[in-house]
């Protein structure tokens, strides 16, 4: 009959188990995958600043547009009612 104590350990093939080391590893992991959700988070935001700064330039040239059309549209009008003015004046002359 064999010792018990001089079997061999049927956990020595797993390897060093050290839990701290993995404790570090894993944080270190998670340390690297924060950064990288960091830098993609501010990269998207800066490319969210460019497209607003576009936006506004955008808006700003369709006020600037949408006031000329304004503008001009209330010449047109002008001069209209001075024609239509001009052609009641003319429509209510006596025949002569």
């Amino acid at each position: 009959m064999t010792n018990p104590t001089s079997q061999m350990n049927p956990f020595m093939n797993l390897g060093s188990f050290d839990p701290m080391g993995y404790w570090a590893a894993s944080q270190q992991h998670f340390a690297k995958l924060t950064a990288d959700a960091q830098g993609r988070a501010a990269s998207f935001a800066d490319q969210c600043a460019a497209m607003e700064s576009q936006l506004v330039v955008r808006t700003q040239q369709a006020i600037a547009t949408f006031a000329q059309m304004t503008s001009d549209a209330l010449g047109y009008v002008t001069q209209l009612s001075a024609e239509a003015r001009k052609l009641a004046v003319v429509a209510t002359k006596p025949a002569a």
